[in-house]
């Protein structure tokens, strides 16, 4: 089922020369990244071990130099060009973070390139290699992270290849195609979408397991979840996130024409790992086609959920569906964090999610039970609400398979006015990782938020295999796929402070622009964030008020991430996100580039 790619098109480049060349050749005297340190990577402040800090999820660090008192003094230290992506194309599209062990980071910079760089000098980055996956330029430029274990550096890639690098030589350890290959339980329904499959998320490394999903449910594909051995390439399990004929939940794509099988529910926003229960938890996607509910009648399980795998077997333990049949692009793909902290009185082992939908949820950890929901948005138009038992939207009735929700905000094939839902498609969150300080035990997101506005076009009879014309799951019957032209409103940026043993917000703040970086948390009280004109920011931890700001002249939708060198913190990122909403006139004028950012006090 697995074959190892014939394409090993890898390439490493060493800096050589000179005296360089012996200063950086130097080993890092780092020990391997084992189980045990990234069960521990808490215990570590001085490294960022995952692309989330620790498997929870929380985006936190304990280091506390710079604090409230001395943010004033922070300034860039030094920055690292990362312009390999840019090669042929005029933007890049970053959206991770570095991984950082002694002093030495490793960071995916597009289309399949790792770098290797020394940071110990305080003053300077020094490239050591880079190692070059050599993904198309036709592929998608969109990179969200990579994963360590022992001494390999892995990634998942767009074109739907699974790499290993060893760490301190830059070599390839293996290459193996995961995603587009014939699967037992897929092939049949999904070889006509398969060379649509790829990767964005970034993987767990768990368990010797490397955990991948999955991305492209927007290109027709249906959402798949895989585990892969870390010492050899080779797949040990995968589940699809849209049960085939058989399989429980398939009867919720009650539809006569196997929407199924083009149906969506992809993972493209990295998972949770719950080390007690061996249990790994991921957000899945809207169904697709996303606007048209009337062509996948159902619920559409697993779509719009929180599911949890276990990772030996990758058994369904539980899952939790946010939105039935839903029809505004309300994926729930977004970081679902693990907290053990008191509720309602109670210790709770709980998962919190920043919804798509505009709400924020807690569910049991433990069998995906519903706990709370708390509005975080403004205004959300398309329900009244949570039901504060089910966890549903008040409107939902489980003896219908087309849902009403509020009309006035629900397309409709036979729609001839425009309707306006709030939130917009972007939601409060998407791949933005929220953070958790479990001192305070305050949950921070930095997102967006607005309305859309959708109106209906005429139907256009179109081939379902050409790229431009949208998911093959859009076409109707008649061989006519519905045509839907969004308009959103200006949207701005939102900041949210969310007490977890309350489940109410704290604080918020707006901003003019929207937050596509989502947060990095800290033990000096205060929140990093960055704004899609290019601003970098951090706020106070309590009231949510802007202590520093720095514009870096062009997109940023890439995280933060802090670490130390020789006991001096520093916190770094990567600017060079390309602009996800159409261009708007309220933004300045950006530039383009790929570099690390890196400052200190």
């Amino acid at each position: 089922m697995n074959k190892t790619n014939s394409r090993l098109r890898a390439v490493t480049t060493a800096i050589l020369g000179g005296v360089l060349a012996t200063a950086v050749a130097m080993p890092a005297m780092a020990f391997n990244v084992t189980q045990s340190r990234l069960e521990a990577a808490d215990r570590e402040p001085q490294n960022w071990l995952t692309q989330l800090q620790n498997y929870s999820g929380h985006r936190y660090t304990r280091l506390d130099q710079i604090n409230r008192n001395t943010i004033g003094g922070l300034k860039v230290a030094f920055t690292v060009p990362m312009n390999d992506c840019l090669l042929g194309d005029s933007q890049c599209d970053n959206q991770s973070n570095g991984l950082v062990d002694d002093g030495i980071m490793w960071i995916d910079g597009g289309y399949g390139m790792i770098y290797k760089i020394d940071l110990r000098s305080g003053d300077s980055g020094v490239v050591v290699w880079k190692a070059d996956a050599a993904v198309s330029t036709d592929e998608n430029r969109r990179t969200r992270g990579i994963a360590m274990w022992e001494n390999a550096i892995l990634h998942n890639l767009t074109d739907g290849r699974v790499i290993s690098v060893d760490r301190d030589t830059g070599e390839f350890n293996w290459d193996v195609q995961i995603a587009r290959v014939d699967h037992i339980k897929g092939a049949a329904a999904d070889t006509p979408r398969m060379e649509r499959e790829n990767f964005t998320a970034a993987p767990i490394a768990a368990a010797g397991k490397l955990l991948v999903g999955q991305s492209r449910g927007d290109g027709g594909t249906r959402g798949w979840i895989a585990a892969v051995d870390i010492e050899t390439g080779a797949e040990v399990w995968r589940q699809y996130t849209v049960p085939g004929p058989g399989e429980f939940g398939h009867e919720t794509w009650a539809d006569d024409h196997g929407a199924w099988k083009t149906g969506g529910a992809s993972l493209w926003t990295t998972g949770s790992y719950d080390v007690e229960q061996r249990v790994t938890i991921w957000g899945t996607a809207q169904p697709v086609p996303m606007f048209d509910p009337e062509f996948r009648p159902g619920d559409n399980l697993f779509s719009n959920s929180a599911m949890a795998w276990d990772i030996d077997t990758g058994e369904l333990k539980w899952f939790f569906q946010y939105t039935p049949n839903e029809s505004w692009d309300y994926d729930e793909n977004g970081v679902h964090m693990l907290i053990d902290a008191p509720f309602g009185g109670t210790d709770r082992k709980t998962v919190l999610h920043f919804g798509r939908n505009g709400f924020i949820y807690q569910l049991d950890r433990e069998n995906g039970d519903f706990i709370n929901a708390e509005q975080y948005v403004a205004r959300t138009t398309w329900t009244a609400g949570i039901d504060p038992k089910t966890g549903k939207p008040v409107e939902y009735d489980p003896n219908l398979q087309l849902q009403t929700y509020i009309p006035a905000t629900r397309w409709a094939r036979a729609d001839t006015e425009a309707k306006t839902a709030c939130p917009a498609l972007p939601g409060g969150a998407r791949w933005q990782r929220p953070a958790y300080n479990p001192v305070t035990m305050i949950a921070y997101m930095s997102g967006e938020d607005g309305c859309q506005t959708h109106m209906n076009i005429a139907a256009i009879t179109l081939d379902g295999m050409d790229p431009e014309a949208g998911p093959a799951g859009a076409i109707d019957e008649l061989g006519r796929r519905r045509e839907g032209s969004r308009v959103r409103m200006p949207s701005y940026g939102l900041i949210t402070g969310y007490d977890v043993t309350t489940g109410l917000k704290t604080a918020q703040q707006g901003n003019p622009y929207p937050g596509k970086s989502g947060v990095l948390a800290t033990a000096g009280g205060l929140i990093f964030t960055a704004f899609e004109n290019g601003e970098l920011a951090a706020y106070t931890d309590d009231t949510l008020q802007k202590v520093w700001h720095f514009n870096t002249g062009a997109g940023v939708k890439a995280p933060w991430n802090s670490y130390s060198v020789n006991g001096k913190q520093y916190l770094s990122i990567m600017v060079g996100g390309r602009l996800q909403t159409s261009e708007r006139a309220e933004i300045p004028v950006r530039g383009w580039m790929s570099t690390l950012f890196v400052f200190s006090l």
